[in-house]
C-alpha cells in the first residue's frame, strides 16, 4: 500500500513538473531588438515577422508570405484532430495589413508551416508554392490546381521584381519520438482538415533565397542545412530558424552557420521560429517554453558565430532592407 501511494505521489509530482516546465518561458529582453522605422519609400523592400517562419515580404507592389501559419494550435489540441483556426487567421491578416498576396512559398509541410497555407491563399488570391507534399496540402485544403506550383530546386520563380529560389535544406534533428509523431516522410494523399498533426509530414525542406534590386535575403525555416547548396547564392540578410539549434552539438551549430549565413555572405542575421507558436500571435509573444527550447543557447549559437549584425524582429513590426551598395564604376585602362 505504501509503495502504491509512493508511486502515485511520484507520478503527480512528475506531472506537475512537466506542466510547469511548459508554462515557464525564457526572456528575450537582453537580446538586441530592431528599431522602429519610418514607413518604407516606394520600391523599398520590407520584412514583417509574423511568428514561426511566417514572414511578409513586400516592395509595396508585390507581396509574398512564407508559410502563413496563424492558427497556432495549443499543445493539448495536438493530441486530437487539428484544423485551421479561421478567426485567428483573419485577425492576424488584418493586424498585418494583408489583403492581397502574390505568392505563399512553403518551406516544408509540417502543420506549423503548411496547414493554414491553402486557406490563406484563398483569402488573399495567392499562388501556393512548395514541394509535392505541400501540393497535397493545397489540394486537401480545396485550392484549385492552377493555384498550386510544385517547385523545382534552384529554379527561378518570379513575382514582380522578386525572384525566388528554393534550395535543398533539412530539418533540425529532433528526438526520434517527436519526429515519428510530427511526420518525417512524404505526403502522398490530399490532407483534408481536421486531421492528426502527423498527416502534415515534413516532405522536402527548403531554404528560400529571395532576390530583389532593393535587397536580398535567405529564409531558413528550420535549423537544418545541406552542405554546399547555398554556395552559389548571395543574400544580404539571413532569417534563420533558431528552435532547437541550442540543443545541437557545437559542431552542428558551426556547420549550420557556415552553410547558411556565411555561405550567402549575409551581413545581418535575424532569428525566426523562436516564438511560442502554441499560443496566439501577439506583438509581445513569448519565446518557446524551456521544455521545448533554450532561447539563449539557440541565439548564442547564431550571434557568437556571426561577425555582423544580429537582432530580433518583433511580430508585426516592419523592417526596411538596406539596398546593396552600388558597384563602383569601372575605370578605363
Amino acid at each position: 500500500m505504501k509503495i502504491a501511494r509512493w508511486m502515485i505521489g511520484a507520478l503527480l509530482i512528475a506531472a506537475i513538473a512537466i506542466t510547469v516546465s511548459f508554462q515557464l518561458t525564457p526572456s528575450r529582453d537582453h537580446w538586441p531588438v530592431a528599431e522602429t522605422q519610418p514607413p518604407a519609400q516606394p520600391g523599398e523592400v520590407t520584412l514583417t515577422f509574423l511568428g514561426t517562419s511566417t514572414v511578409l515580404i513586400s516592395d509595396g507592389t508585390t507581396h509574398l508570405l512564407t508559410d502563413g501559419y496563424f492558427s497556432r494550435v495549443s499543445i493539448p489540441e495536438l493530441f486530437g484532430l487539428i484544423e485551421p483556426n479561421q478567426e485567428r487567421i483573419d485577425n492576424a491578416l488584418k493586424q498585418a495589413g494583408i489583403s492581397k498576396l502574390d505568392a505563399i512559398p512553403v518551406l516544408h509541410s509540417h502543420f506549423d508551416h503548411a496547414m493554414d497555407s491553402p486557406l490563406v491563399a484563398q483569402r488573399t488570391g495567392a499562388q501556393l508554392l512548395g514541394s509535392a507534399s505541400t501540393a497535397m496540402v493545397g489540394r486537401g485544403g480545396g485550392l484549385p490546381e492552377d493555384r498550386i506550383t510544385t517547385v523545382q530546386t534552384h529554379a527561378p520563380y518570379r513575382f514582380g521584381d522578386f525572384t525566388l529560389h528554393f534550395v535543398p535544406a533539412g530539418h533540425v534533428p529532433l528526438p526520434k519520438a517527436i519526429e515519428n509523431w510530427t511526420g518525417k516522410g512524404e505526403i502522398t494523399e490530399p490532407v483534408t482538415p481536421p486531421a492528426p498533426l502527423g498527416d502534415w509530414e515534413e516532405g522536402t525542406s527548403y531554404g528560400l533565397v529571395v532576390s530583389h534590386p532593393a535587397g536580398s535575403l535567405l529564409i531558413q525555416g528550420s535549423a537544418g542545412m545541406q552542405p554546399g547548396e547555398l554556395d552559389r547564392y548571395q543574400a544580404d540578410y539571413a532569417l534563420l530558424a533558431s528552435a532547437s539549434l541550442g540543443k545541437q552539438s557545437e559542431a552542428y551549430q558551426q556547420a549550420f552557420m557556415e552553410e547558411t549565413a556565411q555561405a550567402v555572405g549575409a551581413h545581418t542575421v535575424i532569428p525566426v521560429h523562436w516564438d511560442d507558436f502554441f499560443a496566439e500571435l501577439r506583438e509581445d509573444v513569448a519565446p518557446l517554453p524551456w521544455a521545448l527550447d533554450d532561447l539563449d543557447a539557440s541565439f548564442r549559437a547564431m550571434a557568437d558565430r556571426h561577425g555582423g549584425d544580429f537582432f530580433v524582429l518583433p511580430p508585426f513590426q516592419p523592417f526596411t532592407l538596406t539596398p546593396p551598395a552600388a558597384a563602383p564604376p569601372e575605370t578605363a585602362p
